[in-house]
């Protein structure tokens, strides 16, 4: 199972992450505290579901693994 910080869908949205934040510096700030601040959220979001993902996708491959060994 690859880390979570091996896929290319979470390198990709890391760089995005940065990219957002370099942006949304430059906001006015009637934008800066509102629509800069919502996808600086939003993307930190896609981070977590990604992790989330990966995690569970690995716990069901152990669990799997675990019901297809052999019982002694």
């Amino acid at each position: 199972m690859a880390l979570y910080y091996d896929l290319p869908v979470y390198r990709d949205t890391y760089k995005l992450i940065l990219k957002i934040f370099e942006c949304t510096k430059d906001f006015s700030k009637e934008y800066k505290y509102t629509l800069g601040q919502d996808m600086k959220r939003d993307a930190l979001q896609l981070v977590r579901s990604i992790y989330r993902a990966n995690k569970s996708k690995e716990n069901n491959q152990r669990n799997a693994n675990s019901k297809q060994a052999p019982a002694h």
